[in-house]
């Protein structure tokens, strides 16, 4: 029973030293997040970046997910802290 205890303990600590926010994304996923924060939308974000509507749909839904927000303006908000120096 310990050492369950023990493992458990363990895996929640190394589920803490991940990243979150917008450290957490990936390097095209905060692409699309600074671009949501300019006020693009998906179609225009897909020109720009060369990808289909449907992926960007995709990727902001993952964005969304990643960064605990259900609605765009909310990611946008945080896009544009994450701008700001200091």
């Amino acid at each position: 029973a310990t050492a369950r205890v023990m493992a458990r303990l363990r895996e929640d600590a190394a589920q803490d030293d991940r990243p979150t926010g917008v450290e957490a994304l990936t390097a095209r996923e905060q692409d699309i997040l600074a671009l949501i924060g300019e006020g693009l939308t998906n179609r225009e974000i897909g020109l720009r970046l060369h990808l289909a509507e449907k992926t960007v749909k995709n990727n902001i839904s993952r964005i969304l997910a990643k960064l605990g927000v259900e609605r765009r303006v909310q990611a946008a908000v945080l896009a544009t802290q994450a701008r700001r120096p200091g």
